[in-house]
C-alpha cells in the first residue's frame, strides 16, 4: 500500500484553485462575522458563529473499471467526486465504510473504518473552530489499524475522555442554572465550580497520557504508517475530498469528510 501523499496535496492546492472542484454544499452557505480588521474574532464573534452538528466521514474504493459512483454512496459525497473528475483518474467508487460523529468534545474524535478485504482503518479526527473566520480547522489523520493490544489501550483511553467530557458538560449546565439564582460566591456555586475545575485536571492528564500513549504506539508499531495525514480548513456544510492512497493493482481508497450544518440555529 502506497501512501500518495503527493497526489493529496495536489488534490487540496486544486480544490483551492477551483472552488467547485472539491466541495458539496449541503444546505444554505455559512457566512462568517464580519470584523472591523483583519485578525483573531473577538471572543463575542466567535461566540455567535454556528458550529458544525457533527461529522461525516466516507471511505470509498476508487476504481479504474466501470462508471460512476455507486447507488449506496451518499449524495455529498458522490458530487464532490463528480466534481473532482478532471483530477481523479478513477472511472468508478464503491462505498467501503461511512462513521457519523457528533462535535464537538474537548479531546479529539477518534473511530474506526472498515476498508477492502476486511482490512481497519484507524482514523484520527481533530476539529477547532478558526479564531480569524467562521471556517473550522481540521487535522485528519486515516492510518492502518493498530494491533489489537494497542487499540485495546487506545479504547480505553477515548472512553475516559467522552467520560470525562460528559460528566463536565453536565456540571456546566447545572452551574448555568444556578447562576440564575445565586451569585458566583454561593456555597453551592462554588462547590460545582471546584468539581468543574477537578474534571479538568483530569482531562488534562487524560490528554497527557495519550499523547504518551502516541509515541509508544509509534515506537512499536513503526509500520502502522499513516496513509492519509492532512490538515486543511472547510465550511460548515462543506464535503471535501480529504485525499487518496493507492493500493495494490488500479485502486485506490478515498476518503471525503463532510461538517453537517446543525438542524437548528445555534443558541448561545
Amino acid at each position: 500500500m502506497t501512501n500518495l501523499s503527493t497526489v493529496t496535496r495536489v488534490l487540496m492546492a486544486a480544490a483551492l484553485l477551483w472552488p467547485a472542484a472539491a466541495t458539496a454544499q449541503q444546505g444554505g452557505t455559512v457566512t462568517p462575522a464580519q470584523t472591523t480588521e483583519r485578525g483573531r474574532l473577538t471572543p463575542a464573534e466567535r461566540a455567535k458563529l454556528p458550529g458544525p452538528q457533527g461529522f461525516s466521514v466516507v471511505l470509498v474504493l476508487g476504481e479504474m473499471q466501470g462508471a460512476g459512483a455507486a447507488d449506496n454512496v451518499p449524495p455529498a459525497a458522490r458530487k464532490a467526486l463528480a466534481d473532482m473528475k478532471d483530477f481523479l483518474p478513477y472511472k468508478s467508487y464503491r462505498l467501503l465504510d461511512a462513521q457519523w460523529t457528533l462535535c464537538c468534545g474537548r479531546s479529539m474524535i477518534a473511530t474506526r473504518l472498515r476498508g477492502p478485504e476486511e482490512q481497519d482503518y484507524d482514523l484520527e479526527l481533530d476539529p477547532g473552530a478558526s479564531e480569524t473566520s467562521g471556517k473550522w480547522n481540521v487535522r485528519f489523520s486515516l492510518r492502518e489499524a493498530l494491533p489489537a493490544a494497542a487499540g485495546r489501550a487506545n479504547a480505553v483511553t477515548i472512553d475516559r475522555a467522552a467520560s470525562l467530557d460528559a460528566q463536565r458538560a453536565e456540571l456546566e449546565t447545572k452551574l448555568r442554572s444556578l447562576k440564575d439564582r445565586y451569585n458566583d460566591t454561593h456555597p453551592e456555586v462554588q462547590a460545582l465550580k471546584s468539581q468543574i475545575a477537578a474534571l479538568e485536571r483530569q482531562g488534562a492528564e487524560v490528554r497527557k497520557e495519550e499523547t504518551m500513549r502516541r509515541y509508544t504506539v509509534a515506537a512499536v508499531a513503526g509500520r502502522h504508517r499513516a496513509l492519509i495525514d492532512t490538515s486543511f480548513t472547510m465550511d460548515i456544510g462543506e464535503t471535501v475530498v480529504v485525499g487518496t492512497s493507492r493500493l495494490q493493482g488500479e485502486k485506490a481508497l478515498i476518503a471525503l469528510l463532510t461538517a453537517v450544518a446543525p438542524t437548528k440555529p445555534a443558541t448561545r
